[in-house]
């Protein structure tokens, strides 16, 4: 009994064991609930965005597509050192949060001394979000400078009217200018596919707009590995006039809708 400890160091001895098996325990709970209510922050925040797209929503029309028509025929035929930069800057505030509900994305770039930028937006998928559905629109090539303004427009057109959908894969709009290299010798097209590569994301599918050439499709495929990669590259036809344009673009939503449920 001489070597008994006294009563206030038995008591902080289990004091201390307890801390010891329970204090884990509770950071561990902590966590869980830490992580609970990022989670429910992060569903709450995605569900404000969802139903903020969903109201700028816009079905395919013919004014819509006239107007961008218009405008790009208009950027299209400046000079060459403002064209192209006039293109994304464009997509970019046409295609953003307040208008058609998007996150922009804007990679630039120098070329010749003036500034580039390959823009996309995107509907993230949300069970397989590095899956990706590609409609690609190319420009920059004056010699189809009204098939581009169409597949500019019906690109446009196609992100509005799908804006805030749900998805299972990502579902991805992109405007690339073509026909010049950045500083460093890459093309627009180039820096897009290796910006994908580093996200380590998957091309499923990439449709281009705009009716590209078998050369321009073979360069397209090389450009994102297809042979590797298993990327299915289509080439849909140039459209010159708004009612084919929209009947065009009406027939891609209608796959692309069935492609992003899967």
């Amino acid at each position: 009994m001489g070597n008994e400890p006294p009563a206030s160091s038995r008591k902080q001895g289990r004091l201390l064991r307890a801390a010891l098996v329970f204090f884990p325990v509770g950071t561990v709970i902590f966590g869980i609930a830490s992580f609970g209510i990022w989670w429910q922050k992060r569903q709450h925040v995605e569900a404000r965005s969802f139903q903020f797209a969903a109201a700028v929503r816009q079905d395919l029309n013919a004014a819509s597509v006239e107007r961008y028509v218009s405008i790009l025929r208009d950027v299209l035929s400046q000079p060459e050192d403002r064209r192209l930069p006039a293109v994304a800057s464009f997509l970019d505030s046409s295609m953003g949060a307040e208008n058609m509900g998007y996150a922009v994305r804007r990679e630039p770039f120098q070329a010749g001394g003036f500034e580039l930028a390959n823009v996309d937006v995107e509907l993230t998928g949300k069970h397989r979000p590095r899956e990706i559905i590609l409609v690609l629109a190319p420009y920059g090539d004056r010699a189809k400078l009204e098939a581009e303004c169409h597949a500019l427009a019906a690109l446009m057109s196609l992100a509005h009217a799908v804006t805030g959908e749900n998805r299972a894969v990502t579902l991805r709009f992109a405007g690339v200018p073509i026909g010049v290299k950045d500083n460093d010798g890459r093309t627009g097209l180039e820096r897009f596919a290796a910006a994908c590569r580093d996200r380590e994301e998957r091309l499923m599918q990439v449709h281009v707009l705009g009716g590209p050439s078998e050369a321009n499709l073979q360069d397209i495929r090389k450009t994102f590995r297809a042979e590797v990669s298993g990327t299915v590259v289509h080439g849909l036809p140039a459209t010159v006039d708004t009612p084919t344009t929209l009947a065009a673009a009406a027939a891609l939503k209608t796959f692309l809708m069935g492609e992003i449920a899967k």
